[in-house]
């Protein structure tokens, strides 16, 4: 029960962080189900500007070093739709939970990127 209650109250945290950020995601939650030990997944989280100002993302990246993050290096205009691509290096068998971490110049906060899955032979 403590479980499911955290998960919802996780949802809920980061439903309004999302909508208070100068990016609006199409998703901030991937799950890639069962991953085969030391194969590589591809994740995209695409996103569009709608601070009304031209924004930069000036840091994404992963929770530790089996994740590889990419991220738009340029400008971000008003209105303009972009995303953001990992490579995830699965590694110790069992459940793993991820994230990757946002800043842009247009907000002091961090946004979160989750992915979760879990590693099989």
């Amino acid at each position: 029960m403590r479980k499911a209650t955290f998960i919802v109250m996780l949802g809920i945290a980061v439903a309004v962080v999302a909508g208070m950020a100068p990016l609006k995601w199409k998703t901030t939650s991937i799950d890639l189900g069962q991953v085969s030990k030391d194969e590589v997944k591809e994740l995209s989280f695409e996103f569009t500007n709608t601070s009304g100002e031209t924004i930069r993302i000036i840091e994404a990246k992963g929770s530790c070093g089996c994740t590889n993050v990419k991220y738009p290096e340029g400008e971000i205009k008003a209105g303009e739709s972009a995303s953001i691509s990992a490579n995830f290096k699965s590694g110790k068998l069992g459940a793993f939970k991820k994230n990757i971490r946002i800043k842009t110049s247009d907000s002091d906060e961090y946004t979160y990127l989750y992915f979760n899955g879990e590693v099989v032979e």
